[in-house]
């Protein structure tokens, strides 16, 4: 079968990952001691170059305003800017990964391949809203990510966390496969996105059935965000993990489930009548949960990535307020936290690797003193806190902000309030992280096996870092221009909304 100039372009930048992935599986397979070096090298440039290629791609179609299709393929404005979402968080998980797993000790080929296949997943998933295409992308970026959990195989809480999220993953798919195949029976569509209105049109939107196949479907999406009931499996995924997988699951997964949520949810559960009212209630009490449990579990943890793993489902929180508010104007500022949120974890993570804190060296104790030993990188460590935390002029304050607002604009003023108050309590814990740092010293045994070790090398985590901080900032200065540029359009050109 023989495609269109307009297809291939749909299909590219789903090409280039899977590409990269298999040149780099096959340059592994090369065992040859003397070669060993340059041949990780090859592999790294070669994940490298396909992020790379797809990014650059990627930006051209959106600044030639190109949106091809190919069938129930859309790479639309949305699809774009999911698509550049991921790549940079790929390139900066790549980076961080080569000091990182120097330091593990644990350089190997497989790793970039599963997190270029799992990227390629991600671009499908978020670019349709076919259900089967939905499914396939679902499982082509899940699996690569069980596996990648448990990639360091020498310790041993690697088997047990990638299992847990296995397990706990195939039962989320197989609800989102229950409800898309609920939905479809009774709808006889498979595009989720007309199934509402068609169900609507049958007088099917106050069945039972039609309840059940869209609570199935939203908790597959939750689970994927670490949405409260659904976050079991976050803590020890990301304690298991290596700290740039942590760092690219807490991102990129969360990111391409509330953009392919963002598909089907504006037209879905505003036409879906009775049940789209009991939905919307059923969001709003599991973004509250969300962001208590959150919050107040992450201020008694004593490990660093245990931290971010609840904080990171209390962001989940955040976000979900912007669905909750429903507005274009709340979805707009769901893209801008995201953007944001996407430099504030990669670099959360991204630090504990620059400092050389690996296997179960984060606790906040393996931080004492480390801000005044790498005055770089304790000075982005800061401006990433503070942004998490929500404290002005960092981007993290406009990305709540704006979803704040909206709630506020359409009568959610106690769930605005609630939101207010969850980014105080965070602040303590992220406030923590800057104490240990610079006002806390290491003891005496700890200086002593500090001095044991060999100097920390991490120079590519280390600039990694310091991008995610300068986009940190640009994001609390240049607010507007991601807002209502980058963000606006995705929005505007590939949804029809904020016209």
């Amino acid at each position: 079968m023989s495609l269109t100039p307009t297809q291939w372009a749909a299909l590219l930048p789903l090409l280039y990952p899977v590409i990269g992935g298999c040149l780099v599986a096959i340059m592994s397979l090369d065992k040859d001691q003397a070669t060993t070096k340059w041949i990780r090298a090859a592999m790294y440039g070669t994940a490298l170059l396909a992020v790379g290629a797809t990014f650059w791609y990627l930006t051209d179609l959106w600044t030639t305003g190109s949106q091809p299709t190919f069938y129930q393929l859309h790479m639309d404005r949305l699809a774009q800017f999911t698509g550049i979402f991921v790549v940079v968080a790929a390139a900066l998980t790549i980076l961080q990964g080569w000091d990182h797993f120097h330091q593990e000790g644990w350089v190997k080929g497989e790793t970039l391949a599963l997190l270029l296949f799992s990227v390629s997943g991600m671009l499908l998933f978020a670019a349709t809203t076919h259900f089967v295409a939905l499914f396939l992308g679902l499982e082509l970026f899940s699996i690569p990510l069980y596996a990648l959990v448990g990639t360091v195989r020498a310790r041993s809480e690697s088997a047990e966390g990638g299992m847990k999220y296995f397990l706990t993953g195939a039962v989320a798919s197989s609800c989102f496969l229950m409800g898309g195949v609920l939905i479809y029976g009774l709808s006889g569509t498979l595009d989720l996105a007309i199934a509402a209105p068609v169900l609507s049109a049958k007088g099917l939107g106050t069945d039972p059935l039609v309840l059940v196949g869209a609570a199935l479907l939203l908790l597959g999406f939750l689970f994927k965000v670490s949405a409260v009931p659904f976050h079991q499996w976050t803590p020890d995924a990301y304690e298991a993990s290596p700290h740039p997988i942590a760092g690219f699951m807490s991102v990129a997964t969360k990111g391409v489930a509330f953009i392919a949520l963002l598909r089907i949810f504006p037209v879905a559960f505003k036409d879906l009548g009775v049940v789209g009212v009991k939905m919307q209630a059923v969001l709003a009490v599991l973004a509250v949960a969300t962001l208590v449990l959150g919050n107040l579990t992450a201020l008694v943890q004593t490990n660093v990535k245990r931290m971010l793993a609840y904080s990171s489902i209390s962001h989940a929180g955040y976000l979900m307020l912007g669905f909750v508010a429903g507005t274009p104007a709340a979805f707009n500022g769901v893209l801008f936290y995201l953007v944001i949120y996407l430099a504030m974890n990669m670099g959360a993570f991204g630090l504990l690797t620059a400092f050389g804190l690996v296997g179960e060296k984060t606790t906040f104790d393996d931080l004492r003193g480390l801000g005044w030993k790498r005055p770089a990188m304790g000075v982005s460590a800061a401006i990433i806190m503070l942004s998490l935390a929500g404290i002005p002029p960092m981007g993290g304050f406009y990305g709540k902000y704006m979803i704040f607002r909206e709630l506020v604009a359409t009568g959610h003023v106690g769930m605005a309030i609630l939101g207010v108050l969850a980014s105080l309590v965070s602040a303590y814990y992220y406030l923590r992280f800057l104490v240990a740092l610079f006002l806390q010293s290491p003891g005496a045994e700890a200086e002593r096996l500090a001095s044991d070790r060999p100097a920390v090398h991490a120079p590519l985590a280390g600039a990694s870092v310091l991008v995610c901080a300068a986009i940190v900032m640009a994001g609390g200065f240049l607010q507007a221009f991601l807002a209502n540029g980058f963000a606006r359009r995705a929005l505007v050109d590939g949804l029809g909304l904020l016209r």
